[in-house]
């Protein structure tokens, strides 16, 4: 008796597995049909019923597919894939209404677009996508509960299914605040700052202590070692916004370095679409400095005109 309880168990579970395969299965034929292939742009309001794709394209060109795998009034399940599929590889993504996801498209820790729903029913979902510029360095995630997950899915053929998208207005979303953000004198600078401190990974030991000689007038020592200096300074600025009313988003910048991890060197808020900087506040590395002298310790930095730059004192 207990045998047979437990052979019917195991027929229950293999019974789901090969639901749950099926059901993969079928995204990936949809997710690799290649069906309406739309170029984004700057936003894009589009409509997935339940078991549909749409195939979307950046502006250089990338390809990648969203498909709705089922929703409810407050939630979407989606599986994300960029195209071709290599490997079979596709991200799995649960998010809820209102919800932000900035998800990368070739694994890279920084995004490549900002995904929202907008809207969602039992049989269908609104969402918008926005390309985040290449010169935004956002971390992928998604705000509140929603989970992502990597899934291996089986190559197949099988039938395809459309789906209906609609070009709307462009949607406020977090990318494009920075983006224009980045246009004011102080996003300017902390792009400028930005600048500086991802070219620290070219740096070499001999042009550092070349440099610092050079400028400094004696041989590096102590804490101003190359090994000691490229451990504190940042070689990275990290930007993200949230929005806290409508058209207003909380701005930071945040630098990273390798001893002391991630430090906000900038908070701002900031409208969109109307460009206003309502306030903006140094802390972290500036803290306690002005515009003008964040703005004066940068052209002193950059003058030396080399990728050890951010490194001398």
């Amino acid at each position: 008796m207990h045998s047979q309880v437990a052979r019917k168990g195991n027929g229950k579970a293999v019974i789901v597995a090969v639901i749950v395969i099926l059901v993969v299965i079928a995204a990936y034929a949809v997710l690799s049909s290649g069906n309406g292939t739309r170029q984004i742009g700057q936003n894009y309001t589009f409509v997935l019923q339940k078991g549909s794709a749409q195939n979307l394209m950046l502006n250089n060109g990338q390809q990648f597919s969203v498909y709705l795998n089922y929703s409810t009034p407050s939630m979407a399940n989606l599986y994300l894939s960029s195209i071709p599929i290599f490997q079979g590889q596709t991200t799995t993504m649960r998010i809820n209404k209102g919800q932000t996801a900035n998800v990368s498209l070739s694994g890279s820790q920084y995004a490549d677009i900002e995904l929202k729903l907008i809207s969602s029913n039992n049989t269908g979902a609104v969402l918008s996508v926005v390309q985040i510029p290449t010169d935004i360095k956002i971390s992928t995630g998604v705000s509140g509960s929603a989970t992502t997950s990597a899934t291996t899915v089986t190559t197949t053929a099988g039938s395809t299914s459309t789906s209906t998208t609609q070009p709307t207005t462009t949607v406020n979303t977090g990318a494009l605040a920075i983006s224009a953000f980045n246009k004011t004198s102080v996003g300017t600078l902390m792009s400028n700052y930005a600048a500086l401190y991802q070219a620290t990974q070219s740096c070499t030991p001999s042009l550092y202590n070349s440099t610092f000689i050079s400028t400094q007038h004696s041989a590096p020592s102590g804490q101003n070692t190359y090994y000691n200096t490229s451990k504190v300074t940042p070689y990275e600025i990290i930007s993200s916004a949230v929005e806290v009313s409508s058209g207003t988003y909380n701005i930071t910048y945040t630098t990273v370095s390798k001893t002391l991890g991630s430090k906000a060197v900038l908070n701002a808020q900031f409208t969109y679409p109307s460009n206003v900087t309502v306030t903006y506040t140094f802390t972290g590395l500036f803290s306690g400095l002005t515009y003008s002298q964040v703005e004066s310790n940068y052209n002193s930095q950059d003058s030396i005109g080399n990728a050890c730059a951010a490194l001398i004192p």
